[in-house]
C-alpha cells in the first residue's frame, strides 16, 4: 500500500472508529483527542493534497492546458471531465470532513489554548483545499458542509455558500492562523501545559511551524491577489498586511509541494499514468512563442524549454498550432521509453519532456513556490494593491520570479535519478550567464517603459512557471484576461468553470436546484465570482 492511501486508511480509521491501539488510551471519543491521535489525523488531510489520476488525465490534460493554451491536444483522449470533476468533489469533502474533525478534537480538548498550532494547521490545510475547489466550481456547500459526522441530521444535504462568502471566511482563517501560531517550542499556556504539535510526525513540513506560518502567508496572498478584481478594497488590506506588514513567506528554496523523498519514499504513479494513457498533450504555439525568437533551437531564449518539452521524432522543436484540426495520435509517453528513449512513437510535434512526467518518486506535486510569491508581489507593486506602485520593485520580484522558476527546474533535472527516471545522467547544465543574459535582454522579457506592457509581461511570466500547475494557469487566465493567447479556438471558448457532478443533482437535490436556478444552470460558461 504506498503512502498517501495508507495514511489516508490510517487517519480516516483514527477519526471515525473511536479506538486503536497507538493511542495512550483505547475506547477514546476521537473528538476529545489524546495528542497521540492528532498528527494522523492531520496527515490524513496532508495525504488528500496529491492530485487524483483522472483529475490530471481528464481535467488538466485535456482541458486546463488547451485553454490556457499553455499546451495543445492532438487528438480526442477519450476521457470524460465527468470522472475529473467526481475525483476533486468527492475527495474535497472526504478530506473537509476530516479537517473538521481535527477542529472539534482540539476545540474539546482539556486545554483548547494548548491546540492552538493544531487548529492553525488544520485551518491552513482547509483554506488551500476549499480555494483549490471554489476556484474551480464557483459557489460550494461550505460553512455547513463536512459535519455528517456529528450526526446532526440537517448537515447532511446542505446549502451552497457564495463564493465571495468563502473567500473572506478562508483570508480570514489564514490570517488567523499567522497570528496565533506559537513557534517557540519552550512556551507554555497559561494553565502551564506545553502546546501541542506535530513535530517530526508532520510529513509535510516535518514540524517547523516557521513554514507552516510561511505557507499560511503566501496562500493568503495568492487568494487577495486572486480577487482583486472583483473586491479591491479587501485585496488591498490583505496585502497591504501581508507585504506592508513584512510577514515572513515562502523563499526560494522553500517550494511547498508532496515531496515523495520527504514522504517516506510517496510513489506519484498517478503522473505518468496521466500522461501515458491521455497521449496527445503537446507544446503549443503560443507557448513556443514565448521562449523563442524563431522557429529552430537556435532562437530559443529561455533556458526551460529543454526541460518542459523535447524534439519530435524528427529532433526538431514543433510546436503545435493553437486551433488546429491537424492531429498527432502516437504516444510518445509509453514507458518503453525507460529503455529506449530516442523512440517517440513518430509523434509530429513536440511533446512534454518525458523525463519530467515519468518520473514517480523524486518530482514533487507543486502546492506554492516561490516563484509564484515573486510575481504576486510584481504584479502587486506594478498596480499599486495594498502597496505604493514603485515599478522598480516591481522589476526586482519579476527578475526574481522568472530566476526562481528557472533555478528551481534546473535542480530537478540534475537531481531526478530515481528508479525509472535518471534526468540527471541526461540533463543539460544549469544556464550560463550568456544564456541568462539572453532570457533577461530579450524584448519579450525585459521590462521596457510602458507600465501595462510591463504588466502583461508579469502575467506572461507567471503564466509560464504554471507550466505543471495548469490549475494556477487558468486562474491566472480568468482573473486577468492578459495571459498569452494565439487565437481563440472555438472548442475551448467560454469554458469558466467545472460543472457541478450529477450527484448533487440526485443527493442534495432541493440545495442544487436553488443553486442551478441562481446562476442560470449548471453551465460551464457561467463566471465564478472573482472572474473579471
Amino acid at each position: 500500500m504506498n503512502f498517501n492511501k495508507k495514511f489516508l486508511y490510517i487517519a480516516t480509521f483514527v477519526l471515525l472508529s473511536a479506538c486503536t491501539k497507538t493511542f495512550k488510551d483505547t475506547n477514546t471519543n476521537p473528538y476529545n483527542p489524546t495528542t497521540t491521535s492528532l498528527p494522523p489525523a492531520v496527515n490524513s488531510v496532508i495525504s488528500t493534497l496529491m492530485l487524483q489520476w483522472h483529475e490530471q488525465a481528464s481535467v488538466h490534460n485535456d482541458w486546463y492546458y488547451p485553454v490556457t493554451q499553455l499546451a495543445g491536444v492532438t487528438a480526442g483522449s477519450g476521457y470524460v471531465l465527468a470522472d475529473g470533476i467526481n475525483e476533486i468533489w468527492n475527495d474535497y469533502y472526504s478530506a473537509l470532513q476530516n479537517v473538521n474533525a481535527v477542529l472539534d478534537g482540539a476545540h474539546n480538548y482539556v486545554d483548547t489554548e494548548a491546540m492552538v498550532n493544531i487548529k492553525a494547521i488544520a485551518l491552513i490545510l482547509r483554506a488551500y483545499k476549499t480555494s483549490r475547489v471554489t476556484d474551480q466550481f464557483g459557489d460550494i456547500p461550505y460553512s455547513d458542509a463536512g459535519l455528517a459526522y456529528t450526526g446532526d441530521i440537517t448537515k447532511y444535504r446542505v446549502k451552497y455558500d457564495k463564493q465571495q462568502d468563502i473567500y473572506m471566511s478562508l483570508l480570514s482563517d489564514l490570517k488567523w492562523a499567522n497570528t496565533n501560531i506559537v513557534t517557540d517550542g519552550s512556551a507554555t499556556t497559561s494553565k502551564g501545559d506545553q502546546y501541542v504539535g506535530m513535530g517530526s510526525e508532520d510529513t509535510f513540513f516535518g514540524g517547523d511551524l516557521n513554514m507552516w506560518k510561511k505557507f499560511a502567508n503566501s496562500l493568503r496572498l495568492r487568494l487577495a491577489m486572486q480577487i482583486a478584481e472583483k473586491d479591491p478594497a479587501d485585496a488591498a488590506t490583505a496585502v497591504q498586511d501581508i507585504l506592508g506588514g513584512g510577514l515572513p513567506l515562502i523563499g526560494d528554496g522553500e517550494d511547498v509541494g508532496m515531496w515523495p523523498a520527504k514522504l517516506n519514499g510517496l510513489d506519484i504513479a498517478s503522473r505518468p499514468w496521466s500522461f501515458s494513457s491521455h497521449k496527445f498533450i503537446r507544446m503549443s504555439t503560443t507557448f513556443w512563442n514565448q521562449v523563442a525568437d524563431g522557429t529552430d533551437t537556435a532562437s530559443i531564449f529561455d533556458p526551460r524549454v529543454f526541460l518542459f518539452v523535447e524534439p519530435n521524432q524528427a529532433g526538431a522543436y514543433a510546436p503545435y498550432q493553437i486551433g488546429s484540426t491537424e492531429t498527432d495520435t502516437k504516444n510518445p509517453y509509453k514507458s518503453e521509453r525507460d529503455n529506449n528513449y530516442s523512440d517517440e512513437d513518430g509523434c509530429i510535434y513536440s511533446p512534454f519532456n518525458y523525463h519530467l512526467v515519468r518520473d514517480e518518486f523524486y518530482i514533487p506535486e507543486l502546492i506554492l513556490t516561490a516563484a509564484e510569491v515573486h510575481f504576486l508581489k510584481a504584479e502587486a507593486y506594478m498596480r499599486g494593491i495594498g502597496v505604493g506602485k514603485d515599478a522598480t520593485q516591481a522589476q526586482t520580484e519579476y527578475v526574481a520570479g522568472i530566476t526562481s522558476s528557472v533555478n528551481f527546474w534546473y535542480n530537478i533535472a540534475q537531481n531526478t535519478n530515481t528508479t525509472h527516471d535518471d534526468w540527471s545522467a541526461v540533463a543539460p547544465a544549469p544556464p550560463t550567464a550568456a544564456q541568462w543574459n539572453n532570457l533577461f535582454t530579450n524584448a519579450k522579457v525585459a521590462f521596457s517603459e510602458s507600465d501595462a506592457d510591463n504588466l502583461n509581461k508579469i502575467y506572461a511570466q507567471e503564466w509560464l512557471s504554471y507550466f505543471r500547475q495548469p490549475w494556477l494557469a487558468y486562474n491566472l487566465y480568468r482573473r486577468t484576461g492578459a495571459t498569452p493567447r494565439d487565437g481563440e479556438p472555438s472548442a475551448y471558448s467560454g469554458f469558466y468553470r467545472l460543472t457541478y457532478p450529477q450527484n448533487e443533482a440526485v443527493y442534495n437535490t432541493d440545495n442544487f436546484n436553488t443553486q442551478v436556478n441562481s446562476m442560470g444552470g449548471n453551465n460551464a460558461n457561467v463566471k465564478v465570482w472573482w472572474m473579471k
